[in-house]
């Protein structure tokens, strides 16, 4: 995602992240700080100091997410869940109010798998075990007491084993159920190509790192020839088959780079970064060579015609799109199952093709 001064944002799937690491952290640091202060008024001035320094620790770390503009989640993530383990440690060598502070571990594997996903979170949950199990081994050997038996640490970790499964569980369940809304929310049901939205998101992202890094970046756009009467000769089902079978084909024969969305109606465009005009013509040249040796009963030929535009510093998503468009509009007039590159010669087609909404 792009903003008007041409910054990466964070990615879509981090707001939620950090939303929960600004309300967490905030309403966190203010039960420390009211820990810290009636443990302080209570004389029990080690662990006053102690929540004190780990509640600005956190407000800290909020800042530092705040000035970074969010691109520091991942810093940020590490933190809460380190802090964590350190606030985690020292209550429960200090037992809380009446020992029951060991019940707080029960808020992590939440926490955890929430902020960093089942495979590295499990790997934060058993680093917490871990923690807890050589407090364990410490206090039995008298050299850190803790205010829990044997019998109460083991209790504690079955529990918290149990939680931990269950949040693996859920965790895994939302992000299937996550995937599955993404994919309907992105990509368009009929071919499996990307949906406008989602092409015009990443075309976006690819001329903000054009213009950052100096690459070059090419545009393919092409549609199905004599479409129209392929749906009025052979019913729309035909139709369907033909276009999901053209984007299946080409999906299968450009670069992993490369991003193939569907534009409007049998029009679709091609993302091409790294590489000119030319290079797009070449990419163009064999997907137009591959759809024309399909074969679909019934239909005597499948041909698309392709216009292919370099984008160049300072021109807009709009301009860009439009050049492949005109270089698309030559290539049918020019007589079809062709590739046309945009140039000067065909800008005097502008005035001939009536103008589509763009954006």
């Amino acid at each position: 995602m792009i903003n008007t001064n041409g910054k990466n944002l964070i990615e879509e799937t981090d707001i939620d992240k950090i939303r929960l690491i600004y309300s967490f952290t905030i309403l966190g640091t203010i039960a420390l700080y009211t820990f810290s202060f009636i443990h302080f008024i209570g004389k029990e001035y080690s662990i006053a100091l102690f929540e004190f320094i780990v509640a600005t620790g956190a407000v800290l770390n909020l800042i530092l997410l705040k000035v970074s503009d969010g691109k520091l989640i991942r810093v940020a993530e590490n933190f809460i869940l380190i802090g964590m383990i350190i606030l985690l440690t020292g209550i429960i060598i200090h037992g809380g109010i009446a020992n029951t502070a060991i019940y707080w571990i029960y808020t992590y594997p939440l926490l955890s798998f929430f902020l960093k996903g089942n495979r590295v979170g499990l790997f934060w949950n058993i680093t917490l075990i871990v923690v807890i199990v050589i407090l364990a081994v410490l206090n039995k050997l008298n050299i850190v007491p803790i205010p829990y038996s044997p019998d109460e640490i083991r209790q504690a970790l079955s529990a918290y084993v149990v939680i931990m499964v269950l949040a693996y569980v859920f965790e895994s369940a939302l992000l299937s159920s996550y995937e599955k809304i993404k994919k309907l929310a992105t990509t368009d049901p009929l071919t499996g190509a990307f949906n406008r939205y989602q092409l015009f998101k990443k075309l976006e992202e690819e001329i903000e790192r054009s213009k950052r890094y100096g690459n070059h970046l090419s545009l393919i756009m092409f549609d199905i020839d004599n479409f129209k009467s392929i749906n009025d000769t052979y019913g729309h089902n035909i139709g369907d088959q033909v276009l999901k079978i053209t984007i299946d084909t080409i999906k299968n024969h450009i670069r992993k780079t490369d991003t193939l969305g569907r534009f409007g109606g049998e029009e679709f465009m091609i993302i091409c970064p790294g590489i000119n005009d030319e290079g797009a013509r070449n990419i163009a040249e064999k997907i137009r060579k591959l759809v024309k040796d399909i074969k679909v009963e019934g239909i005597p030929e499948i041909t698309i015609s392709v216009g292919v535009a370099e984008y160049f510093p300072d021109e807009s998503i709009t301009d860009f799109i439009k050049k492949a468009d005109i270089a698309l509009y030559s290539a049918k007039k020019k007589g079809k199952n062709r590739v046309e590159i945009y140039s000067s010669e065909n800008v005097c087609l502008i005035p001939v093709r009536k103008e589509k909404q763009l954006a």
